[in-house]
């Protein structure tokens, strides 16, 4: 648990953006019922990418931007003792992953080994190493910040496209030339595609998603392909670190947000969008997006500035987003946690049948709005409730950090 008093350098356009993402993955993860979802917050069968499927990768992005920010903060530190710290990091959002997991199943023999955390904790591992080693230590002026004129700033910005340009093409062409031994042909379908036998080999059938069985949404391979996701965050940090005049950072945002969109549409007929196998178009239009959306903030914030409009801040129109950013892991876990709490938590309705505590819920909302609005109307309640736990913590300032 970390008190504000330790004072770091924020960016809000980067908190309000990981708040966002966060309400919206707590949003799209506590449906009343399963089986009454409105499309939007569906995921995509297969191929294709919905506004639900936005949500893991932009905020793989928000680590990736907010690597920069922390590594930079630490320079007085030897990178010995930093990449100490991130492994150790890794290992234990890797750690409560695998517990969010086993509660509820109780089975090693069964337990699910890949999932969101482990994924994060996969990426951030090797970003943040990346960054720490590979990026050269930077010319800074009287104020602290990176000179955008110096030759190392070039360099620098320069290694981490190539690195992401080398795992691009690096896992799409896996992807797409290399068939699973037990197959005659390169397969990019379900449980076919040369990540799935991956995951069998690596962690074994009994520990993928119970859902699918042959292979895992979150596995080793397409975990992989999104190291992309936080190496296109890791270039928007820098400019938001860097980029002294808003107006050109917004541009710079801006133009680079609608180069990777549109590269991935362009993409997608060739190698299409697809979450589970984290492809390559995917993961530039999600990317490019994120930009986009990390530019609008800075925009909004730049004009609210400008207007001062009885002293009336970005931070107090989106209040119920940043706090959602400001305890991120604590409330992905936690919110997990009371899910799985109230799937197991058994009780005898009205009716006389043992149905579980969600159920039950669901049912009282479903006797005063139809199934679709019942199901929305409970993830809503669920995003409320976790507003307010967040805004108390908030408030007192405690913010729990891995």
């Amino acid at each position: 648990m970390e008190n504000s008093e330790v004072k770091k350098k924020r960016i809000l356009s980067l908190d309000l953006f990981r708040g966002t993402t966060v309400a919206g993955m707590i949003l799209v993860n506590n449906p009343g019922s399963w089986s009454f979802i409105y499309a939007p917050l569906k995921h995509a069968k297969w191929n294709g990418c919905t506004p639900t499927d936005l949500v893991f990768p932009f905020f793989l992005f928000a680590v990736g931007a907010s690597i920069p920010i922390a590594l930079d903060s630490k320079k007085e530190t030897s990178k010995g003792r930093i990449w100490i710290r991130i492994l150790k990091r890794s290992c234990i959002l890797f750690s409560i992953g695998l517990f969010l997991n086993f509660f509820g199943e109780w089975s090693l023999e069964n337990l699910r080994i890949p999932g969101v955390l482990q994924r994060i904790a996969f990426v951030y591992f090797i970003v943040s190493s990346f960054y720490l080693f590979l990026i050269p230590n930077s010319d800074s002026d009287q104020n602290g910040e990176l000179k955008n004129d110096s030759p190392l700033h070039k360099i620098s910005d320069g290694s981490i496209l190539i690195f992401l340009i080398f795992v691009l093409f690096f896992h799409s062409w896996i992807l797409t030339n290399v068939k699973a031994p037990d197959l005659t042909s390169v397969s990019l379908e379900e449980g076919k595609e040369i990540g799935a036998w991956l995951d069998r080999i690596l962690f074994g059938e009994k520990h993928l998603w119970k859902f699918s069985k042959t292979w895992d949404p979150e596995g080793f391979f397409s975990g992989v392909g999104a190291v992309a996701s936080p190496l296109i965050g890791l270039i928007c940090g820098r400019i938001l670190l860097n980029e002294g005049n808003s107006t050109k950072r917004i541009a710079i945002l801006f133009t680079i947000g609608i180069l990777f969109t549109l590269c991935g549409l362009v993409w997608d007929p060739f190698l299409p969008m697809n979450k589970s196998l984290w492809t390559g178009s995917y993961a530039l239009y999600t990317g490019g997006l994120a930009l986009f959306s990390v530019g609008f903030f800075e925009s909004l914030d730049l004009w609210m500035q400008k207007r001062t409009i009885q002293k009336v801040s970005l931070e107090n129109v989106f209040q119920p987003f940043l706090v959602f950013g400001k305890n991120a892991i604590f409330v992905f876990a936690a919110s997990g946690l009371v899910a799985k709490i109230f799937n197991l938590w058994m009780i005898i309705s009205e009716n006389g049948k043992t149905v579980s505590m969600k159920g039950f819920l669901f049912l009282k909302l479903n006797s005063f709005f139809n199934s679709y609005n019942a199901s929305l109307s409970y993830a809503l309640i669920q995003l409320l409730f976790w507003w307010g736990i967040l805004s108390l913590l908030d408030k007192k300032r405690i913010y729990f950090k891995v």
